[in-house]
C-alpha cells in the first residue's frame, strides 16, 4: 500500500540574493508651476542613483519565483546655482517574477506591491541667495508597486541580472521613477 505522503515529490526551494546599483530618472513629475515661475528649468537630467536587494526563493514551478526586496535612492545631481533641489526615498516590496529560464541565460519580469516613501523638495531664489522666492515640497508615503523586465546571465552560483524598472509610490504626493538596475546575484 503506498501512502500519498510517497507520492508527493519533495521540493527543496534554493534561495539567491541580489544586490546592485540602480539609477531612476524622475522627468516624468515635472510641476507646470515650477517651469514657469524658473525660467531655466530644474535639470533637465534628474537622475537619482540607488541601491536595490533582493532575495528571491523559487517555488515548485520552474518558471516562478517570490521576491522579497528593497530599494534606496538619493539624488546627488549638481543643479543651477539659484536652485536648491533634493530627492530621496525608497521601500519594500514582496512579489512574483515570472521567468523564461534556461541553464546559463533567461528572461525575467518582476510584479511586486510594497510600501514606498519619497520625498522632493526644491527651492528657487531669484536674486539674493538668502530670499526663497518659491518653496515647493512633495512627499509620497503607503501602498506603491514595482516591476521590471530583463535578461540574466549565470554562470555557476553567480550571475548578472539588468533589469528596465519602474517604481510607482502613492499617498498625498505620488511618483512615477523609471530606469535601470543592474544586480549581482548569488545562488545558495
Amino acid at each position: 500500500m503506498v501512502s500519498a505522503a510517497n507520492c508527493q515529490e519533495e521540493y527543496d526551494p534554493e534561495i539567491s540574493i541580489q544586490a546592485g546599483v540602480l539609477m531612476h530618472f524622475n522627468q516624468l513629475n515635472y510641476s507646470k508651476y515650477f517651469n514657469q515661475k524658473i525660467p531655466s528649468g530644474l535639470n533637465p537630467d534628474m537622475r537619482i542613483p540607488g541601491f536595490s536587494l533582493e532575495i528571491k526563493m523559487s517555488t515548485k514551478y520552474d518558471y516562478l519565483d517570490i521576491v522579497l526586496g528593497t530599494i534606496l535612492e538619493k539624488d546627488w545631481n549638481a543643479y543651477l546655482a539659484t536652485t536648491d533641489y533634493k530627492f530621496y526615498g525608497g521601500g519594500v516590496y514582496l512579489g512574483i517574477c515570472p521567468s523564461i529560464k534556461y541553464k546559463h541565460f533567461g528572461i525575467t519580469s518582476l510584479f511586486g506591491l510594497g510600501a514606498f516613501s519619497y520625498k522632493e523638495h526644491v527651492s528657487y531664489y531669484d536674486d539674493n541667495p538668502t530670499i526663497v522666492d518659491i518653496y515647493e515640497s512633495k512627499s509620497s508615503g503607503g501602498l506603491g508597486a514595482i516591476t521590471s523586465l530583463g535578461v540574466y546571465l549565470k554562470l555557476g552560483h553567480l550571475g548578472i541580472n539588468p533589469q528596465v524598472q519602474a517604481v510607482f509610490s502613492g499617498g498625498s504626493d505620488s511618483f512615477l521613477l523609471y530606469g535601470f538596475v543592474v544586480p549581482l546575484s548569488l545562488k545558495f
